[in-house]
Order: structure tokens, then C-alpha cells, then sequence
């Protein structure tokens, strides 16, 4: 393992491609960032302009590299839509057009002349927080990244399960209300439209709309942190929202657990972030309507350990292990 002190450090550098925010890093073997760079995404402009930041990112992360004697040795990518895994090629994204078929792994070996490693966000997450996180000691694990979107990823007997086409976890796109608001997906009603940080700005949105609740929050533009701020402070509506929230979220994480029987539920991506008492401690509670008893049992409902680092941290944990624990 590779020590930051070492004359000759060995590391990788992992980049985390999400809807909203692009960051890259040099990782060494033991979970030490090296250097960091953090961008919003120009996801207005579609896919070309989106790489042409990857790779920007990736060339002075390299320089950078060379001016700490250090060797890079692979690029994982994890990105925020479904991939192929064993080719390498992103099948779509939901937020950003342009990404269809997009041939990554080949694009960015071909540029950079070394290994690279391309997984959905998720799934590379759930393996960042078991080499370097929440889940380590753990052989059972249900990882949910919420974000701008919802995916999962799941750890069974200490392996990624991928599934026929890499889509294992995709628990975003479980339907959770019949009928319900439309998914990015083309789909109504799934756990991404109306628990993710898109769904729950949109639902705010909708109430302040009907005007039938009180509220602070603005009616021309709201996030997801804005409704968790403004439930903080006890407004009536933000409260409203982050309580369907809690409620879609223990139906569709029920579902799953009943399902996996996992040991631990992880929750990563920007929702970790919420305060505790508004989510993590409610959605615990209420996964007793949802799951099955005896699955709960024993069961740790965390927050990411990695929080903020662990896209990127995930990332950098697909080329550490070079697919070695993905591959039957």
C-alpha cells in the first residue's frame, strides 16, 4: 500500500460525472486524496461539453501528478446514468443529452494511454465506502446515492451484483405511486420523481403553486436544501414535503430490504447531507411499515461516511481494484 510520504507514489485518479457537479482526484491505494478539482456541470450543453471539462480535469490532475512524483496508474469514472459495464459505454442519462452509446472507457484510454474503469455512480460509491468507508467489515450492503437522481447499488457476500445489464440497485426506478408525477425515465410515479432532490424541489414547487399551506420559501425557485433549510425552521409546507419524502423513501428502501436482507443501508449522495432528525431518524422508524420485520433486525441505517468525497472516492476505488472484485 502506498504511504503519501513515499518518493515514488503510486496512485489513481477517479472522476465522479454527476448531474450537476463534475470531480476529479488523485486517490492513492489507502483512500488518501491527493488533489481535487470540483466544477459544475455544463449539462445546458450537453454531453461534448461535459467531456471536454473530463478531460480538461484529467489533464491537470496529471500535471499535478508529475509535480508530486507521483504515478498514475488507471482512471475510474463513476457516472450518474445506467452504463455498460463490461464494454464501457454509457447508455443514457436522464438530466444530460448527449451521452447515449458514448464510448468512455475506450475515449479516455485511447486519450490518456492507460487503464480506465467506468461504472454508474452507485455502484462505484457502494465500493468506496467498502474499501474506504461506512460498509467496511460489512459483506451485505444496500448503498442509495440520492441526489439530482436515485440509484443503488448492492453488496452481497462482499461482491457488486450487476445483473443481466448492469442495472442491479436502479431502486430509483421502482414505482412507489401509481399514477404518480412523471420520472426522467419516461415512467410515472417512481421513487427518482418524487424523493430525489429534482422530485422534492418540483413537489415544493407544486405546493407553493396551490398556495393552500404556509411557507418562506420562494415561488420562483427552490432546491431540495432550500426545503430542508426551510423545515429546519418549522415551515409548515417544506415540513409537508420532507414528510412524503421520508414516507416514498421507507416504501421503496422497505421493499428492497425485505428483498436483500442487506446488514447495512448506506445513504449517499447530496441527501446524506440533510439533517439527520429530518431524515435519516424518521426513514429508520418508518422502514417498520415497509420491510419485513425480521429483515430490520440487526439491520444499520448510515449516512455515508465518505459524505461529500465519496463519488469521487468511489470512482478512484473502481481502478484500485481494476474490476478484480466485479468479474465472475
Amino acid at each position: 500500500m502506498v504511504k503519501g510520504n513515499d518518493a515514488y507514489c503510486r496512485a489513481v485518479i477517479g472522476v465522479d460525472v454527476g448531474n450537476t457537479r463534475l470531480t476529479a482526484a488523485i486517490v492513492t491505494p489507502d483512500g488518501d486524496i491527493r488533489a481535487m478539482l470540483r466544477y459544475p456541470t455544463k449539462a445546458s450543453e450537453g454531453a461534448d461539453a461535459c467531456y471536454r471539462q473530463i478531460e480538461g480535469m484529467l489533464l491537470s490532475l496529471l500535471g499535478e501528478a508529475e509535480k508530486q512524483s507521483i504515478t498514475i496508474l488507471g482512471i475510474g469514472v463513476g457516472f450518474g446514468g445506467p452504463v455498460d459495464y463490461r464494454t464501457g459505454t454509457i447508455i443514457r442519462s436522464h438530466h444530460v443529452f448527449g451521452w447515449s452509446s458514448f464510448p468512455m472507457r475506450q475515449v479516455l484510454s485511447n486519450r490518456f494511454g492507460m487503464p480506465v474503469f467506468l461504472d454508474n455512480d452507485a455502484n462505484a460509491g457502494a465500493l468506496g465506502e467498502l474499501l474506504f468507508g461506512a460498509a467496511k467489515g460489512h459483506k451485505n450492503v444496500l448503498y442509495v446515492n440520492i441526489g439530482t437522481g436515485i440509484g443503488g447499488a448492492i453488496i452481497s457476500d462482499g461482491k457488486l451484483i450487476r445483473g443481466e445489464r448492469n442495472l442491479a440497485g436502479e431502486i430509483g426506478h421502482i414505482t412507489v405511486v401509481r399514477g404518480g408525477p412523471k420520472c426522467g425515465c419516461g415512467k410515472y410515479g417512481c421513487l427518482e420523481a418524487v424523493a430525489s432532490g429534482t422530485g422534492i424541489a418540483k413537489r415544493a414547487m407544486e405546493l407553493i403553486r396551490q398556495g393552500e399551506l404556509k411557507t418562506k420559501l420562494p415561488m420562483d425557485s427552490v432546491t431540495s436544501k432550500d426545503v430542508f433549510e426551510a423545515a429546519m425552521d418549522g415551515d409548515e409546507l417544506a415540513m409537508k414535503v420532507v414528510d412524503e419524502t421520508v414516507e416514498h423513501l421507507a416504501h421503496g428502501l422497505g421493499i428492497a430490504i425485505t428483498l436483500l436482507n442487506p446488514s447495512m443501508l448506506i445513504i449517499g449522495g447530496g441527501l446524506s447531507e440533510a439533517p439527520e432528525e429530518l431524515l435519516l431518524n424518521p426513514l429508520n422508524e418508518r422502514l417498520k411499515n415497509y420491510a419485513f420485520d425480521v429483515a430490520l433486525e440487526g439491520l444499520k441505517v448510515v449516512n455515508a461516511k465518505l459524505r461529500y468525497d465519496a463519488g469521487v472516492l468511489g470512482a478512484a476505488a473502481l481502478a484500485i481494484v481494476g474490476g478484480e472484485m466485479n468479474d465472475d
